[in-house]
């Protein structure tokens, strides 16, 4: 309970309400959210307003999804685990290359959100453009093919090389530049690709990541379902890479609800 002016404010009944009113809505404005705080603080200030927001969104009530926009917290965080190999590699990196701006993945991840699973995986290492050849060196120099049983390692631009000759490698190790301010997110001590960058990625990269592109509207609209994403930094991420407009051709087929509101 707290006190509005003479009200007493019930928030376990605002936050049911909350939930209630926007439980079908993925992406809430703030315009909405404002006008039904004030069905609950009806002499307050604008500023107290958007506190009482900044408040829902802190204790994890409300999620920011873009700029003005929020959903309710029902969808998971993407935390993906990353294995050995990979973290590994991020050791070597970080150790031979403390300054160098590095990311990790691997399409395993995508497991989760398709129906037929594919039978072979690629694991990526991005890094600066700079040290695109010194992490191959490093990498290679450490014997790491047969020390750590990795998967073979290639130069991007020799990977789809091979793959075009239908050479068959399991689980390759591609190394290629990183796109600056890409979206990026710490798991433990590794940097490795948010989903929001996932998503811009395998649509940008369909030669690389061909053997999801018969499921990508499937797969967007499960990454959707299953976990926050925030719309604006993928988005951003889109303009970067210059795929905006094949960004958005996805992302207006997903269900009313899950449209994006920004423009």
């Amino acid at each position: 309970m707290e006190i509005d002016g003479n009200r007493v404010v019930d928030k376990e009944s605002l936050v049911e309400n909350l939930k209630s009113r926007f439980r079908d809505q993925a992406a809430i404005p703030k315009e909405q959210l404002i006008d039904f705080l004030k069905l609950f603080y009806a002499d307050a200030k604008q500023s107290t307003l958007d506190w009482r927001l900044h408040e829902l969104a802190r204790d994890g009530v409300l999620i920011r999804t873009g700029w003005g926009y929020y959903a309710l917290n029902t969808r998971r965080q993407f935390s993906p685990s990353l294995p050995k190999d990979l973290r590994w590699i991020g050791d070597q990196i970080k150790a031979e290359l403390p300054y160098t701006d590095y990311c990790v993945w691997d399409t395993r991840v995508l497991a989760d959100f398709m129906i037929q699973q594919p039978m072979n995986f690629i694991q990526l290492v991005e890094v600066e453009r700079v040290a695109v050849s010194s992490t191959h060196n490093l990498l290679q120099n450490r014997g790491a093919i047969s020390e750590h049983n990795l998967g073979s390692i290639y130069f991007y631009e020799d990977w789809m090389t091979l793959s075009h000759h239908i050479v068959s490698t399991n689980n390759p190790i591609i190394i290629r530049p990183l796109v600056g301010e890409a979206p990026l997110q710490q798991e433990k001590q590794y940097k490795t690709a948010s989903l929001e960058k996932i998503i811009v990625d395998i649509i940008a990269d369909q030669d690389l990541f061909y053997a999801f592109q018969e499921e990508l509207a499937y797969i967007i609209r499960s990454a959707f379902e299953k976990y926050v994403i925030n719309r604006d930094k993928l988005r951003r991420y889109a303009r970067r890479r210059n795929k905006i407009e094949k960004v958005d051709y996805f992302l207006f087929q997903l269900p009313p609800n899950y449209q994006p509101y920004d423009s």
